[in-house]
């Protein structure tokens, strides 16, 4: 176990700002992960044109309020993590906001933008907790597992809404889709690996929380995200240790491929009720997973979606100013198709269609200046830099087929981009705390 340490500026805040803090943290979960204005009437309107809603509103502005309090508090030190924030999130930021000159929506856009800059000003008023790792991994674990608590009994008591028939019975609870349950269950099995190695947990406790949060991981049938779970797992544990080439690091790779072996032989027998044949095995990873070649429609989307991108390659359409639902300017994809898609169910060509080319470059790079500063603090704590490197090979891999990079409320980019906020401010404060020792 590993007490992680007191870092310089971490402990200005008082026992209110801290109580503010944590409940700025439970919140955030729950309202980026229960149905807009916590309403689980799914014949209802979008998820997306919910987000204009005053409950949505009341939610979120509540939390830009309380962490605009924070950082009034503490401008100096808040300032100084501003200073030393992934640049290319600024540039993101900036193209973001500017592009509501030339949106077609205008006020939606400027919108949509301004949620971006109330996201960042969350994370960096989470940072000025004292150790905010801990404070995060905590009560982002405890709130989730109330969620998966509360799903649990959900589709127990109320199949109705907890489960999803269309889908062959996968269990949804108290979120909107099994993919999202899927994804509680998942990062729930990493936080509880990341919690035993930042600090003292009962054996009892571990092994519970992980045992019922993989049963809700199987119960959603996301096979996506149980190669996640996985895939964040194996990440983690390769990288928390300082000797990567050493022969414990060998072995946990090895474990980590067989894992993902057994995983994908379980998916294929979960659906075809036999085990795959060594032709099945070799064949690619669409059809391991007994999806289509066109990949469950998504290519369809994509083909109109690339029409709509050759109007406005450069600069884009307008952040955020695509997908919102019938009547708006995906209109043309849904008369298309004949149902109501959301997003193009790839996040890179969503960027490219709102942010254009310049955006798209932007995103690229703002990614990749993540992985480098992540390169840095691992030299300062392996632990942290193990667990957000992990985050970013998800949201790297999931955007190629989900939409969440910079898309709004949506719970993995909420939670991306505390990620961005706090590699930077992280490492700021341990380059400070390392020079403090050593003068």
């Amino acid at each position: 176990m590993q007490n992680l340490p007191v870092l310089p500026g971490n402990t200005s805040l008082n026992l209110l700002e801290t109580r503010i803090v944590k409940l700025m943290i439970i919140l955030f979960v729950v309202f980026s992960l229960l149905p807009y204005g916590i309403s689980w009437d799914y014949t209802g309107s979008s998820a997306l044109t919910m987000e204009g809603s005053l409950t949505t509103k009341l939610q979120w502005g509540g939390l830009f309020l309380l962490a605009s309090f924070i950082l009034y508090r503490h401008i100096p030190e808040a300032l100084q993590d501003l200073r030393a924030m992934n640049p290319f999130l600024a540039f993101v930021l900036i193209w973001c906001l500017a592009s509501s000159i030339w949106s077609p929506l205008p006020a939606t856009t400027f919108k949509r933008a301004i949620q971006l800059y109330g996201l960042v000003m969350i994370g960096f008023s989470i940072q000025l907790a004292e150790q905010p790792l801990k404070m995060m991994v905590n009560y982002v674990l405890y709130t989730l597992t109330g969620m998966l608590i509360l799903s649990f009994f959900m589709a127990v008591a109320v199949p109705s809404i907890g489960i999803d028939y269309d889908l062959g019975g996968a269990w949804r609870g108290a979120l909107s889709q099994k993919n999202e349950l899927g994804q509680v269950a998942a990062l729930s099995i990493l936080l509880w690996q990341i919690k035993a190695c930042i600090e003292t947990v009962g054996i009892r406790s571990l092994v519970l929380g992980i045992l019922f949060s993989f049963f809700m991981l199987v119960m959603s049938k996301s096979s996506t995200s149980m190669i996640i779970t996985l895939l964040t797992s194996g990440v983690f544990h390769l990288l928390r240790k300082r000797h990567i080439s050493s022969s414990y690091s060998l072995t946990r790779a090895s474990l980590v491929i067989i894992c993902l072996l057994t995983v994908a032989i379980y998916i294929f027998f979960m659906q075809e009720s036999r085990l795959p044949t060594w032709q099945e095995a070799a064949s690619p990873i669409a059809g391991l997973f007994g999806k289509g070649t066109d990949l469950t429609g998504r290519t369809d989307v994509w083909q109109l979606v690339e029409m709509e991108i050759n109007k406005h390659y450069l600069f884009g359409l307008g952040y955020g100013a695509f997908w919102l639902g019938p009547d708006s300017l995906s209109q043309f994809v849904i008369d298309a198709l004949h149902w109501i898609p959301l997003q193009s169910h790839n996040g890179y060509l969503d960027i490219l269609n709102e942010q254009g080319l310049v955006g798209l470059i932007l995103v690229v790079l703002t990614l990749l200046m993540q992985a480098k500063m992540l390169i840095t603090l691992s030299h300062l704590d392996r632990q942290q830099a193990a667990f957000w490197s992990a985050m970013l090979a998800v949201v790297v891999i999931t955007n190629f087929t989900e939409s969440s990079l910079f898309r709004g409320f949506v719970f993995q980019n909420v939670f991306f981009i505390f990620s961005l906020i706090a590699v930077s401010s992280s490492s700021r404060r341990l380059k400070m705390a390392q020079q403090t020792s050593q003068h």
